[in-house]
């Protein structure tokens, strides 16, 4: 399931408040704070397993995102094999549906920082 966060119709006011309210991004020992948007709106960052909402104004932005989330209509890809998806990790939010133990599924992960 792919999403464009742009396309979640953020007004302008939401947008500044994304780009302002704290949240806890707990990744083990390198944990910090940030906030979803990046100040310079290149950057979403919102993932519901390690984000963690430290005020009011956090949890806030947090339902915002998650209510404009259920509304919206996610693109999705039905695996064939030998498929290969490219997801620009900066602008598409994904997600993927459970699976059966021993499926057979792998997934691999491959960072390029260019």
């Amino acid at each position: 399931m792919l999403v464009d966060w742009r396309r979640l119709r953020f007004s302008q006011k939401e947008l500044d408040f994304l780009e302002s309210a704290p949240v806890l991004v707990r990744a083990g020992q390198r944990s910090f704070y940030s906030t979803i948007l990046s100040s310079d709106r290149m950057f979403f960052r919102f993932d519901p397993g390690c984000l963690e909402a430290v005020t009011e104004r956090g949890r806030a932005a947090l339902t915002l995102v998650e209510q404009r989330l259920e509304d919206s209509v996610p693109e999705v890809h039905y695996w064939s094999k030998g498929d290969i998806l490219i997801i620009d990790n900066w602008t598409i939010m994904h997600g993927r549906a459970s699976v059966n133990q021993g499926s057979g599924r792998r997934l691999g992960r491959i960072l390029i920082d260019a």
